[in-house]
């Protein structure tokens, strides 16, 4: 009788082992960061005066109320974009013909830069909040429908011959057997839509707007306050970051449990 070898756990072992090198790469940074600030006579802010700014602007309620009004224009970009772009790269990858007429658009939209979409909006719309989340949701469209495309085009064709097999409705093949199969796409494209999203908000909030989190950091730099533009940087991050924790990654591993 053949005796099984004893079950090991590997999951505590490479959990320290991720932890031991974000430690080692997060204090070789802080090291190089201080460094720098030697080299620089001053001219680079050391931790201990981004420590100060950050505890400042952190116990600062006006800081938040500019990260809510960063944080609005976010999601309105990403709902746009999110929506257009799902629809329409589903649509493209089902079917020939619209592949056809908006690949050339998709193609063309991914090589334009980012910062192209603001300056032609506000020199075609002006300087209104409504032409920035324009611009945004224009330059994040190309780069969700190319992903749900991918995913959608890589879907089991014999799935495909079995809904015809079996007569199921439009509907239902739709939702039972192409958004299960390209639901990972759905969610790397959602994600990579948030992450370009606040970015994109961030610069069009720091070239147009005077309210924001993007407008107060080049407010700071215009002021060479560099250890606060750091540190409502840091702040922002640490706040997107654990949106991206709390909201997308319980999505995911519902939608990926099956």
């Amino acid at each position: 009788m053949a005796v099984s070898a004893p079950r090991v756990d590997l999951v505590g072992p490479i959990r320290l082992r991720r932890v031991q090198a974000f430690a080692v790469a997060a204090l070789l940074a802080l090291g190089v960061w201080q460094l720098a600030t030697f080299v620089s006579d001053g001219w680079v802010p050391s931790l201990a005066e981004i420590g100060t700014a950050f505890t400042e602007d952190a116990t600062t309620p006006s800081v938040y109320a500019e990260m809510w009004i960063t944080f609005r224009r976010i999601l309105i970009a990403f709902a746009g974009a999110t929506t257009v772009g799902i629809t329409l790269g589903v649509a493209m990858g089902l079917s020939r013909r619209i592949t056809a007429f908006f690949r050339p658009i998709v193609v063309l939209g991914l090589a334009v830069p980012d910062p192209v979409y603001i300056i032609v909006a506000i020199l075609v719309l002006g300087t209104d909040e409504s032409s920035g989340l324009i611009a945004m949701i224009l330059a994040l469209i190309p780069f969700v429908v190319n992903i749900v495309v991918s995913g959608v085009r890589s879907r089991d064709r014999g799935l495909d011959e079995m809904s015809s097999v079996y007569r199921l409705g439009r509907r239902r093949y739709l939702t039972d057997v192409v958004a299960r199969q390209v639901a990972p796409s759905l969610i790397a494209a959602t994600r990579t839509c948030f992450a370009f999203s606040w970015k994109l908000v961030v610069l069009v909030e720091a070239l147009t707007q005077p309210r924001g989190i993007g407008a107060q950091i080049y407010l700071s730099f215009r002021l060479l306050r560099p250890d606060h533009m750091i540190a409502l940087a840091l702040i922002f991050i640490l706040l997107l970051r654990a949106v991206e924790g709390l909201v997308f990654a319980p999505v995911e591993r519902r939608v990926l449990a099956w």
